[in-house]
């Protein structure tokens, strides 16, 4: 009975929680104000990233809701959101996020919950409305269709969609990009040759590619040879303007498919050096140059931060870091759970600086570096989202953290897209359990308040 009762208290605390939050916030922090508002329950046994996409008036949140089911909403700013289920439900895989865009019609096209599975496509019949989202069981071929893993989807230039998304398993995949034609509401294969060959030994872990503010798409990623994460190497770099032709940094063609040795190397770091896909990342500096991040083993074994830019057509790596006695040794496989640490893209300051910011366990650290010699000139603790977030975050998840004593991430991620009518950013935020190598916890802990908060410069 004492169960009984207490389960009951702990559902109408829910209740009550979910409506105190469906009001605003706001911050009263002179620099920042920030609106939130709840979404949905969702599920929160791991961690599984969901996507928000704003394009003018338009917003969306893809998710998976607290039974694992993906999960589509649509907003006009300002208005209430209208949601619709698709048919497609998530195992313990922390790889299987879901993404979405808008072609240049208004149709939204969403991908996901794929890691080496075969496709999860749904495609709006109408535009903007998401309850007239469909499978779509094919893209060009369904045979090369069953092992789809890391979807991502850009719009080139002509505001054409493209989706790019690795065929094959890890230390053994290919790289597909397709083009989606609006008129024949058809995709087709956007290069002849295959993008990318490992030849049988090795794969490619893609950042991007990603717009530069000179228009063109620039692609970093590094080489991994097996399912082990330990032995990724060789950061490479390669760029385009219409992301059909590629060259190197120095506008030298380069022929698909792209393999080992034919790849610009921007820093040659061994398998087990340190480095690991997913924490390489590019910016720009004044000139629009792009500048990369990545981190390594330093010669005494400890990790370090660095930054690369090319000087006199030659790729240049300066450490930024000067960590002693720290040493992230990571390996195995399936996900690894919360990274011990995580660069961020270069960011411009001012006319001679650019900055850094860098996830060092619990702490967010901003290195300043002089824009010339990319030398460190500070480092100084910061906040990586608006502080209020994790406030707003913390008070409406304070129940599902009281409800178990296993540990729970908080997570905050920035939506894609356009900014709020205000200039502001839209960052979504939730709580998990943390990854556990892909396979199931033992406790499946109570669903997560998804939180969206819009925030004010």
């Amino acid at each position: 009975m004492k169960l009984i009762n207490a389960l009951m208290t702990f559902h109408i605390l829910v209740a009550i929680s979910l409506w105190l939050l469906s009001s605003t916030f706001e911050s009263h922090a002179s620099e920042q104000i920030v609106h939130s508002e709840a979404i949905d329950n969702v599920w929160s046994a791991h961690r599984i990233k969901p996507f928000l996409l704003t394009r003018g008036e338009h917003q969306f949140v893809a998710y998976f809701d607290a039974n694992r089911q993906m999960t589509v909403a649509h907003r006009m700013l300002g208005k209430p959101w209208r949601f619709y289920k698709v048919d497609s439900y998530l195992g313990w895989d922390s790889h299987n996020y879901v993404t979405m865009e808008l072609d240049k019609t208004g149709h939204l096209h969403v991908l996901g919950n794929m890691h080496s599975d075969p496709i999860e496509y749904f495609r709006t019949t109408e535009p903007f409305q998401v309850r007239s989202l469909q499978r779509v069981n094919k893209m060009v071929d369904k045979i090369v269709e069953k092992r789809m893993t890391y979807p991502v989807l850009i719009l080139n230039k002509e505001n054409e969609l493209i989706v790019k998304y690795r065929d094959g398993g890890s230390g053994n995949g290919n790289e597909i990009y397709n083009i989606y034609d609006t008129k024949s509401k058809r995709w087709s294969k956007l290069h002849q040759n295959q993008f990318l060959d490992g030849e049988g030994k090795m794969s490619g872990y893609f950042e991007g590619p990603i717009k530069g503010p000179e228009g063109n798409f620039h692609l970093i990623w590094v080489w991994r040879n097996t399912p082990n994460s330990a032995t990724n190497h060789s950061l490479s770099y390669a760029k385009s303007k219409d992301l059909v032709n590629w060259t190197d940094s120095n506008d030298q063609p380069i022929s698909l498919p792209i393999t080992l040795d034919k790849t610009e190397i921007v820093a040659p770091v061994p398998p087990f050096g340190g480095m690991i896909n997913g924490n390489v990342k590019i910016g720009f500096d004044q000139g629009g140059n792009p500048v990369v991040t990545y981190h390594k083993y330093d010669e005494d074994g400890n990790t370090q931060i660095y930054v690369a830019r090319k000087q006199n057509k030659i790729w240049k790596s300066h450490q930024i870091s000067q960590w002693q006695d720290f040493r992230w040794d990571f390996g195995g496989h399936g996900s690894l759970g919360k990274f011990l640490v995580k660069p961020y893209a270069v960011q411009i300051v001012d006319d001679k600086k650019l900055s850094v910011k860098v996830r060092k366990k619990d702490d967010i650290l901003r290195f300043v570096l002089d824009s010339e010699t990319l030398q460190t000139l500070s480092v100084e603790k910061v906040n990586l989202y608006p502080p209020r977030i994790s406030e707003i975050s913390q008070v409406s998840n304070r129940l599902l953290e009281n409800s178990t004593d296993l540990p729970l991430e908080q997570h905050v991620l920035k939506g894609v897209g356009d900014s709020s009518p205000s200039g502001g950013s839209y960052y979504l935020s939730w709580v998990s359990q943390p990854g556990n190598r892909d396979r199931a916890h033992v406790f499946i802990s109570s669903p997560s308040v998804l939180l969206l908060h819009e925030s004010k410069e």
